[in-house]
């Protein structure tokens, strides 16, 4: 079998967690992708959780485990995109739950869209077919057709076209030492070509996080985000948000606190 996409799935600390997102990307109908675990230094369980439920994966799915000493999920993504080989990267997170056509559905919306250099997720906290889902869905689609250079889908969100993502620069904590990666490469990979969003690409985080004030941008920054225009972007992250992330000390490394509910 051909692969066609890599997943990349950084983790840290994530026992009671990792197993049930690795049984949901297990579960894919379309199993045209290699699995890459990034342990980022793990002091708890997760790393053998990842190992008992990685062992009874289909023969159809291939997967590795690769250790990432150097603290950070830019530098745990960084050095697994250094090894991949295939087309088309997806990033996942180890507490999010993916829906048996998450992968087919990557990979289908980048043939129908050849112009595409990413395709992203919506993500849903409530069941599919619920009022609450559908008005995420409406939602997030809405703004992502209403602001179309902007990003409006977090890392385990994520998929790219593997070439554009390296030629935009990549995964680089010099270029990028922050949290809210996953917007400013949206940011860099944008220059290359456009983000396609779809009404039934999902998947489901976990709401856990208690409090994201050192891991999120205010309300004011956000604004500045989603209304300036596309040629103040520059601006906005390596000037405006640098240094007001610098001050509040929102480096990547604080995704590694963990304040969960």
């Amino acid at each position: 079998m051909t692969r066609l996409i890599t997943i990349l799935l950084p983790f840290f600390n994530e026992e009671g967690w990792i197993g049930a997102t690795i049984d949901s990307l297990t579960g894919q109908s379309d199993r045209r992708f290699h699995l890459l675990l990034l342990d980022n230094g793990s002091t708890d369980g997760g790393r053998a959780e990842a190992l008992r439920h990685l062992a009874s994966l289909p023969d159809a799915i291939t997967s590795s485990i690769m250790d990432v000493t150097t603290p950070g999920k830019v530098n745990a993504l960084a050095a697994g995109l250094a090894q991949v080989d295939t087309p088309f990267v997806a990033i996942c997170d180890a507490d999010t739950l993916y829906p048996a056509g998450y992968i087919g559905r990557c990979l289908s919306l980048f043939a129908a869209y050849p112009d595409a250099v990413a395709t992203m997720a919506v993500d849903l906290y409530d069941p599919v077919g619920t009022q609450a889902a559908y008005r995420r869905i409406r939602k997030v689609v809405g703004k992502a057709r209403m602001f179309r250079d902007r990003c409006h889908a977090g890392g385990y969100a994520q998929a790219f076209r593997t070439d554009a993502l390296r030629q935009a620069g990549g995964f680089d904590l010099k270029r990028w030492p922050f949290v809210l990666e996953d917007h400013e490469i949206v940011h860099r990979i944008h220059r290359l070509g456009r983000s396609v969003y779809d009404p039934g690409h999902y998947c489901h985080p976990s709401p856990r996080r208690a409090d994201r004030r050192r891991v999120t941008w205010t309300r004011l920054e956000r604004l500045i985000y989603r209304c300036a225009p596309r040629r103040l972007m520059d601006w906005f992250f390596y000037d405006f948000l640098w240094r007001r992330l610098e001050r509040r000390n929102a480096f990547s490394v604080a995704l590694r606190e963990k304040n969960w509910t």
